[in-house]
């Protein structure tokens, strides 16, 4: 359930990726096309990218959705290949696409009113703790959210879409189709096993 808040006229870089991130989420992504090389510079600036739900079959192979991300960190590997850590500021939904003569899509965005932006100030102890147990046993997890907002329904509910291992289909469909009650019930039905 996703409202339209307003639009930003700048056409933004967009990777189409088959990766899940929302409003506060934190993930690590290897760079070596250059391209996306390209789209690490433009977004450093401080105006971010998109990272939208790949989609072989669609104009640009990307979904109409998106995260606009922000690069929170970088470093070089070993093997040379350059890896950012990214981190979820807004949901969009993508129009007027684009693409560069080296094949980056670009997009205008409209910020999306989403339920994972809010404070939801609940306590839902049988997702919470859980979800608290897996962060603290999970080093990377632990590094990337420190100081989880377990008081807060929509970080948790948010969180779990992102690392339940659930097809594509139905990630983007809790994402885009459902509030965050509808969402946090389909979690609580999953990890019940019914």
């Amino acid at each position: 359930m996703v409202e339209i808040m307003s639009t930003q006229t700048a056409l933004i870089p967009v990777f189409p990726l088959p990766v899940c991130i929302m409003v506060g989420g934190i993930t690590e992504l290897r760079i070596f096309e250059a391209r996306y090389v390209r789209l690490v510079s433009e977004a450093s600036s401080g105006r971010g990218f998109v990272i939208s739900h790949y989609e072989s079959n669609m104009p640009h192979t990307s979904s109409e959705y998106g995260t606009l991300v922000d690069i929170i960190d970088f470093k070089t590997l070993d093997n040379g290949l350059l890896c950012i850590t990214v981190k979820g500021r807004a949901m969009v939904s993508l129009s007027l696409f684009t693409q560069d003569d080296d094949g980056l899509h670009r997009a205008q965005i409209a910020e999306l009113e989403h339920w994972s932006q809010h404070n939801e100030n609940i306590y839902d102890e049988a997702l919470a703790q859980p979800l608290q147990n897996l962060i603290n046993h999970h080093d990377e997890l632990k590094r990337n959210f420190p100081h989880g907002d377990y008081q807060n329904l929509a970080w948790v509910c948010a969180r779990y879409v992102e690392l339940l291992p659930l097809s594509s289909s139905k990630k983007q469909q809790l994402m885009f189709s459902q509030n965050l009650q509808q969402c946090q019930q389909f979690i609580k039905t999953l990890m019940k096993g019914e």
